[in-house]
Parts: structure tokens; sequence; C-alpha cells
């Protein structure tokens, strides 16, 4: 059978996602690879308390198709994050990662240049080659990118939009100062071009001061994507959109044509979670064991590798950015570390070409203090069989 796929299947890039994926399922391997959270921080109990309050409440309307904005409590308490706004400028959808497709959808036709951060998100580089754009690359640094190049992009290629993680980005968990963000929001604001803010990991900062962002710096032009799964559980699947109301009005029109709906009932138990003011301690918690991580893994990467790799702490998130020596090949050092039982994430997948890059993403919110020391011993081993061929 001559099966004809449309030109943005036969043309994907590989995607090193799923490989990541199926590692975190190997136990035998101790995995700094994906982006997970710590599954003993999952508020079971709070989550079942909620569950339950709305089950005994036997309003069966919940089980019923609804708008495709969502639940209007969870969305009037998402606009009080942001200033000066309201239930109307949010669109609550499948995950954050749904909110990137509409953006997709709704900006995007062939051939179109879009700007990312080099390095982005993986995810985020491999969605957005499905819409077959000119995806130009502006150089980040640990205070932020380029706005020198950034003009130079904006003045000359006229982006659809630039989509930007400021705070613990994924992946190197570098955060955005306050100058570089606010020369940001007036170089879009002059060039007319809408900022795509990322937020997954905004709520997971350990010490330092929250930056402004552009939801503030630049409302009417920022689109912001917001998540619980770094925050609550992953399998709510709840994320939001927050824009002004025309562009929302775009959003929902779009989600409408793609899943009507999502899910409601989970909507509640986060609307309800909100409410009574239960987040911000669970968080704490969060924050607390994720710090203790981070710093452990540093230590430990201190102790076996000393002045060989080069890494900036971040101030929060769940990442940190390894530079090896430049010739090292991560992608190809990633195979002697499967054999030492330990896994990363290789630079070169964050990068648009996905060439040859000395550096890895590791995470250490997933693994357990004793997996981080075990396994950051294990990846000097890997590093020795592979600088010793």
């Amino acid at each position: 059978m001559n099966i004809r796929f449309a030109n943005r299947v036969t043309s994907a890039p590989r995607s090193f996602t799923r490989k990541i994926l199926d590692l975190t399922k190997d136990t035998s391997v101790i995995s700094f690879a994906g982006g997970l959270p710590d599954v003993t921080l999952f508020p079971h109990e709070l989550i079942k308390s909620e569950l339950d309050h709305i089950l005994q409440a036997d309003n069966k309307t919940i089980y019923q198709y609804s708008p495709a904005s969502g639940v209007v409590e969870l969305r009037e308490e998402l606009a009080k994050g942001y200033q000066n706004s309201n239930a109307e400028e949010i669109l609550l959808t499948n995950g954050s990662q749904q909110g990137l497709d509409l953006i997709c959808k709704a900006f995007i036709n062939e051939g179109d240049a879009i700007v990312v951060e080099s390095p982005s998100y993986l995810a985020a580089l491999n969605l957005f080659a499905l819409y077959n754009p000119d995806i130009i690359e502006v150089k980040l640094s640990a205070n932020g990118v380029d706005t020198e190049q950034l003009e130079e992009i904006f003045k000359t290629k006229k982006p659809k939009f630039f989509y930007a993680i400021p705070t613990f980005q994924n992946p190197t968990g570098w955060s955005w100062d306050q100058k570089t963000r606010e020369e940001v929001a007036r170089l879009a604001k002059k060039y007319d071009i809408i900022i795509i803010q990322d937020g997954p990991y905004d709520a997971l900062r350990y010490e330092g001061e929250n930056p402004i962002g552009f939801d503030t710096l630049l409302p009417e032009q920022t689109v912001n994507l917001g998540t619980f799964s770094k925050t609550l559980v992953p399998d709510f699947r709840i994320g939001w959109m927050r824009a002004n109301k025309d562009l929302i009005s775009v959003f929902k029109g779009l989600k409408e044509s793609t899943d009507l709906q999502s899910s409601k009932v989970f909507q509640y138990v986060a609307a309800n979670i909100l409410k009574k003011g239960k987040l911000p301690a669970h968080i704490a918690k969060i924050k607390a064991t994720y710090k203790t991580k981070r710093d452990t893994m540093v230590k430990a990467l201190n102790e076996h590798f000393g002045s060989i790799i080069d890494l900036e702490i971040p101030q929060g998130g769940m990442f940190l950015w390894i530079k090896f020596p430049d010739d090292i090949d991560t992608m190809k050092m990633f195979d002697a570390a499967v054999k030492e039982n330990v896994a990363y994430v290789p630079g070169s997948v964050f990068f648009r070409d996905q060439g040859i890059s000395s550096y890895a993403r590791l995470n250490y919110t997933n693994a357990t203090l004793d997996e981080i020391k075990t396994g950051i011993k294990s990846l000097k081993k890997a590093y020795q069989t592979y600088t010793s061929k």
C-alpha cells in the first residue's frame, strides 16, 4: 500500500523525547534525562480530598460538554496571577504543549520566520518544525539573550513571534536579568513582535527575587503559557494561555476545532486547591526538596569532575546545563553513559541544526539523593571510558 503522508510527517525531525521517556521505565538506569517531577511529592491526599468533595456533591453536569475556555472558577483564580487580568484573558489547554500548538496554528504559515533562544526547549523545536517555519536562533547566556542580535533579527526577518522561557530556562536553567527583559520588551514593541513567554518553572524559585515578566512589561503583545504539571501533577494535563481577549478568542476557536474542550473534573480540583489557598504550602515543600537535590548534584559534579566541566548554578527550576571540553560529543558519550546505567540529554537536541555539542542537560528533581550521588559517579566513569578511546 502506498500511504501518502503529509510532508510534515515524513520531514519531521528525529526526536530524542521518546528515548528519554523509554529510559525512565528502565529501573536499572539512573535517569537525569527526563524533566520529571519527584513522584513522592505528588499531593495525593489533597487531590483525593478535593475529588471526594466534588463527587459527593452529586453534580452530574460536571461530566457534560462545556465551553472550550474551561472552568470559569479556575480561570478566575489563574487571572489573579497576572496584573490587571481577568478570566476572559485565560484559556485552559490540554497541557501547555497544546498552547504551543495553538500558537503555531494561529501564526505560522510555511516559511514564516520565528525566533527561539539558542538552545531552546526540545519539544517546542520539534513542534515548530512540523509547521515548517524559518526557525531563527538568538544566542543565550546566563543573563539572557543577545539583544543586539535579536534587534537585527526583528528588523530584518520580521518574525511572527519570539518564543522564550526567561525564567529557569529549559535546557539551561538560566534566568534572564531584568535589564534584558526590559530591553526585549522595548524591541518587541518597536518592531511589533509577539512574545511567547513560557513559564513552566516560574514557581520553582529557591532563592533570589522574581523579575518582572513580559505579561507586565508588554501585556498586549505577550502570550503566557502556564502549567500545573510541575506544581501539582503532570497527569492533570492542565495548562493555560494568558493573552489579550482578541488573541484568546482566536486560540479558543482553534481549540474548539482541535478537541472541543479539556476534561473538567481535574480543573475543578485545581480551582478548589487555589481558592482554598492550599497550593503555596505544597510548592514550598517542592522547592525545599528540589533545592537539596540541586545542591547535592552540584556537589557531586564538583567532586567528580572539578574543573573538567563548566556550569552556572541556577536559582531554581529542574535542570543543570553542563559544558564538557570542546572535543567531547555528548551524543556519542551518551551510549557510554547508558552502559554505566546513567542517562542525560545530549546538548545537540536543543539546537535547531542538532549539530555536535559538548553540552548536556541533567535533571535533578526525579532522582533520589543517593541516586544523584551514584549517577554522577557513574557519569564520571562514562566520561573516562569515552575519553580513553
